[in-house]
């Protein structure tokens, strides 16, 4: 190769070599040399112990029914879970929408208690000084935030998340940014449905009168 071959994929080459030359137990390797910023991340499951990719943390409504994603964004490397959240909350201010006083979290947020005002609550053991009533209280919660991971599933089966087609590290923010606004519309799309067939009905059935919710 000619001095200026070599000065225009010295890049490419500096990549190639460190896939050949990393050992097993090296850090920060590479197992993409057309996205090195793919990193391995530990599942901790039974059926998949590890996944290649990149992490990608949302907060969702806490309502029950239909929820919303107020916040998703995509990590590079391969961050501490309670790291993950102040992110989020930053992205849900620089949206304009108001944080939630608490935010149930799973496991691997241990560590932080209270983030911006928000109260970060983590399945544990419970305090010896909680109640029977508080107990109960933050059994439920936790077993509400396990309606997360159903979501992550659609959004990777359903809204295309699971494999990025886009190019560079800006790409893996826009993929789940995508995912995350297709999930929305479809919720906002069963409520239109549900409105305009209640709509429907109150034609049919009460037409002296009808009536429409905000």
């Amino acid at each position: 190769m000619t001095e200026e071959q070599k000065k225009r994929y010295e890049q490419t080459l500096s990549l190639c070599k460190r896939a050949v030359n990393q050992q097993k137990n090296d850090k920060d390797k590479i197992y993409s040399l057309h996205k090195p910023f793919t990193r391995c991340i530990a599942k901790g499951k039974a059926h998949k112990q590890y996944e290649f990719g990149n992490k990608v943390g949302m907060i969702t409504t806490g309502r029950k029914g239909r929820k919303i994603i107020t916040a998703v964004k995509a990590f590079l490397g391969n961050p501490y879970d309670g790291d993950t959240i102040e992110p989020l909350l930053e992205q849900m201010e620089e949206n304009k929408l108001k944080l939630p006083k608490e935010l149930i979290y799973d496991r691997g947020g241990k560590g932080r208690k209270q983030i911006k005002d928000v109260s970060i609550i983590t399945p544990g053991k419970p305090k010896v000084k909680d109640t029977p009533c508080q107990k109960r209280q933050k059994r439920n919660k936790c077993r509400a935030r396990a309606a997360i991971e159903p979501i992550f599933g659609h959004l990777k089966k359903d809204f295309r998340m699971e494999q990025n087609y886009l190019w560079a590290e800006k790409g893996i923010q826009i993929n789940a940014y995508l995912a995350a606004t297709a999930w929305n519309l479809k919720k906002m799309m069963e409520k239109l449905k549900e409105k305009f067939l209640y709509f429907i009905f109150r034609w049919f059935f009460h037409q002296d009168k009808i009536y429409f919710s905000a």
